[in-house]
């Protein structure tokens, strides 16, 4: 779920790439909320037995509560979050920038413009580069070969700007190319980091 909301380049030309968060993330927030109905349903079903865990003076049995509580509000909170959040990134040649826009609810929050020459540098490196438990188990089976080692972080960097998050992927060939598509925009350098 962590790389549920990468971004997809919808529209790429000579002055401009215009990149938007996937469909994925809507489904899965559509899938929360199912999975709230369905624990709506439970909790009516159980309504007497989770409180009388609140009335209870154990403390594990409070905990229990609490996180049924939380998983309650949380999943809805959740779902409707990842159903309704947007965000798109911007790449103009003629202007010279790039525009971050986050929306909620399809209305914009938040807007973030960073010129060229702020940036130095795109930088691509890869984190989170330890073995999974399915490549393990994959290697004990001598299966395996299309099981990716961790994910891709792709940053903007520059003296003013410091080092700022752009967009991370598993997939090492496809964020390459959108910082190839973003250094030829920018005219700025892709530096690839591998550990």
């Amino acid at each position: 779920m962590g790389l549920a909301v990468t971004l997809k380049i919808v529209e790429v030309d000579e002055n401009k790439m215009v990149m938007k968060r996937s469909r994925f993330p809507k489904a899965m927030g559509i899938m929360m909320l199912c999975v709230s109905f369905v624990f709506l349903v439970m909790y009516r079903a159980a309504t007497v037995y989770i409180w009388l865990l609140f009335s209870s003076s154990s403390i594990l049995d409070k905990g229990l509560f609490f996180a049924i509580m939380t998983s309650l509000i949380g999943f809805p909170v959740l779902g409707f979050f990842l159903l309704f959040y947007d965000k798109s990134i911007i790449v103009d040649k003629k202007l010279e920038e790039v525009c971050v826009r986050f929306k909620f609810l399809f209305i914009p929050i938040w807007r973030i413009r960073i010129k060229f020459t702020k940036i130095d540098e795109i930088i691509v490196e890869n984190v989170c580069n330890s073995k999974t438990v399915a490549m393990h188990r994959a290697a004990a089976k001598g299966t395996g070969q299309g099981i990716r080692l961790g994910y891709w972080l792709m940053s903007l960097k520059g003296k003013e700007l410091g080092k700022l998050y752009f967009d991370r992927n598993p997939k090492k060939e496809e964020i390459v190319s959108y910082a190839e598509n973003l250094s030829r925009l920018t005219s700025k350098k892709v530096v690839l980091v591998e550990h």
